[in-house]
Order: C-alpha cells, then structure tokens, then sequence
C-alpha cells in the first residue's frame, strides 16, 4: 500500500508548500499536472492483479479489438446498452490493441476529467486532489472504471446543479449513463437537491430510513428483476457492509451540516452541494444492510472535492479583512488619525485574525487526518484488490 500512501503524502506536503503557502494558479497547475502525471503511470504500470475488475476490462477490451465498430453495436456486446463506454473502447483500440494502449486511455480519460473539473471549480485545487487520492478515488479508476469514467463526467454537471440550471445539468448526466446506466438516479436528485433543508426534512429521510431496514427485502424483489437483474435478495450485492465503510461519509456530512451557515454566507449556491452530501451519507448508511446501494453512494461522494475545500475557505482570512488589517498598520506606523483607537483597533483585529488563521490551519489538519485515516482503511480492506501494488 506504500504507493497509495506516498501518493497522498506528496499531495498534501507539495500542496501546502507550493500551493497554499505560495498560492497562485501557476501553481495550482503545476501540482495539478504532478499528481496527475503520477497517477497516470501508477495506473498504466500496474500488473493486471491491481484492480478487481481490471483484468474483466482488459478481456472486453480484446473482445472490442477483434470485433471493431460491428461489435459496439451489436447485441454480442456485453455493454451495448452503454455505448459511451462502447465507443470510447473503440476509439483506443485505433490506437493499439495492448494492454498498455487500454491502459493508457483510460487513465487519460479518469484523470484529465478530474484535472480539469479540479482547476476549473475548486476553490482549493490541492485539498481537491487530495481528496481525489484519499478518499479512494483514484483506487476506483484502477477497476470500476466504467463507473468511475461516468462520474467523472457527471463532475461537470455539479455546476448547473448549483445554479439550476436543469437542462445542460440533464445532458451531461445523459452522457454520464452512456457509460454507466447507474447514472440515472441524478435525474430525480436534481429536484430532490432544490428542497428546503429543514428539521422537517432529516425527520423525513430518518423516518425512510427506518421503513428501508425494515422492509427492504419485501421491497427490493419487486424492484431489481426490472432495474438489475442478479441483484437479488441473499446474492452478494444484497449483503450488508461492514460500519467502517459509512464512518468517514457520514462524519464529512455531520462537518458540513455544522458548517453550513458558513458555507452559505460564502456562497448560497452550495446549498444543492450540501443535500447532495447529505444523500451521500444517507446511501452509506443504506450500504450497511445492502451493499448495491455503495454504488449510488460512491456517484456522490466526490463532491467531498468541492465541500471539504469550501469548508477551508470559510474559515480563512478574506482578502477583506486582510487589506483593513493593512491599512489599520499603516495608519498606527503613520501616525494618522487617532493612534490610541488605531492601535487598539488594530490589535484587537490582529488578534482576532491570528486565531482565525489558526482555525483555518486546524482545518486543513483536519482534512489531511480524515483524508489519511479514510485511506487507510480503505487500503486495510482491500476491497478493491489494489493492494498489492506490483508492476507489470
């Protein structure tokens, strides 16, 4: 696992270094593009061991490889349905039938998605690459791949669900379920996300969650052979996970909801941000008695790489109070004004600043902790196969 810790590692310590204490979007793009370099040759490199759906992938590959544009459309192709992921196959296939081809092009697609997402929208790129790492997902672009590619795309949909925008919003997660049909469920979160969020609103999805632990193997029965056939009651999709798996998503939901009226004075438009989190950790806890459900969980967490950083920012110093404290300097050096109440101002407003960046460094402590603890549970399991990482 020593490589998946590195990797984090040299996220957070050349994060901090380069980009928050000298930030700049130069330097947002040069550890952008380190990590990303990173991760792409740990994913072409790795043997064919390192992922649980890896070697199932490579295998369709061939099949794409030998059957060409024919096979993507015809009902021989196991993935037909989702054409997205189909083509996309095709389109690496022209460029060589290898391993190392396939391997290549999907990393490319995983990883320049979430690149660009992250330069784009995070307020924080480095927290957002780090938690692109530690929470696991990059070790999700290693096997569930087509899963992972649709939401990479749907990353980009985030946007417009800030700002209500509903169709560009329903186009990207049409594209999205091109490569995997799971990606249906963010229709409807689009309008379940512009609800009130109230005391009334945790009643009635607690009040749902009981009814689901006590009634859904009456329910899902009706549901599944419809929607996923083989997911049956008693299969293995069915069977509950373990309490560490929800631990870190619903403690990233309790943070946000304790921080979300700082979250909205900075932007109310993360409001949509915060209820996905919150279905984010209400599919989690569902995990624990099925464990299909982690899949619809997984689409949502990556929003942790916009929330988490937000979360940062609200406790920073703004640029505002920066300049007063500043100017309030000047005028005490100066000897403008009143000294007495400029120099008291100005102590009482550099003290209270000098506490305010110790809660915002506190928070990035906070970040990096839950971020390494996730990780490494993650990697104890080993769900995923990833561990050990060998090369090819």
């Amino acid at each position: 696992m020593a490589p998946y810790l590195l990797l984090a590692l040299g996220a957070a310590v050349l994060g901090f270094l380069l980009c928050e204490l000298h930030p700049s979007r130069r330097n947002d793009i040069i550890l952008i593009a380190a990590l990303s370099v990173v991760m792409f040759f740990l994913s072409v490199l790795r043997g064919t061991s390192v992922g649980v759906d890896y070697q199932m992938y490579l295998n369709y590959f061939a099949e794409v490889c030998e059957g060409g544009l024919p096979f993507v459309f015809s009902k021989n192709n196991l993935y037909w349905r989702e054409v997205g992921y189909s083509l996309l196959e095709y389109v690496i296939s022209l460029f060589g039938s290898s391993r190392l081809a396939y391997a290549a092009g999907i990393a490319l697609v995983c990883l320049v998605l979430n690149a660009v997402f992250v330069y784009r929208h995070s307020p924080s790129p480095w927290i957002s690459m780090f938690v692109f790492i530690s929470f696991g997902i990059f070790g999700y672009t290693l096997c569930t791949i087509r899963h992972q590619i649709a939401i990479a795309i749907f990353l980009f949909a985030l946007p417009y669900l800030q700002k209500k925008q509903f169709v560009p919003y329903c186009l990207i997660v049409l594209l999205a379920m091109t490569f995997h049909k799971s990606m249906f469920v963010l229709i409807p979160m689009y309008f379940l996300a512009q609800l009130a969020l109230t005391w009334r609103t945790y009643a009635f999805y607690g009040v749902c969650l009981l009814g689901y632990f006590m009634f859904s193997e009456a329910i899902l029965p009706i549901i599944t052979p419809d929607f996923y056939q083989g997911y049956e009651v008693g299969s293995y999709y069915m069977l509950g996970r373990d309490i560490p798996t929800a631990v870190i998503p619903i403690l990233f939901f309790l943070v946000v909801a304790l921080m979300q009226k700082p979250l909205l004075d900075r932007n109310p438009q993360n409001l949509p941000l915060i209820k996905v989190s919150l279905y984010c950790a209400v599919l989690f806890i569902m995990t624990l008695k099925h464990f299909i459900f982690q899949r619809f969980a997984l689409i949502l967490l990556p929003v942790a790489m916009l929330l988490l950083p937000e979360i940062t920012r609200c406790l920073a110093i703004s640029p505002e109070q920066q300049a007063e404290l500043d100017s309030l300097k000047h005028a005490v050096k100066a000897g403008t004004g009143n000294k007495k109440v400029n120099l008291q101002r100005y102590n009482e407003l550099r003290t209270r600043l000098k506490d305010k960046r110790a809660m915002y460094y506190a928070s990035i402590g906070f970040v990096l902790f839950g971020g390494f603890l996730y990780l490494g549970w993650i990697l104890s399991a080993n769900r995923l196969l990833i561990v050990p990482y060998v090369l090819a």
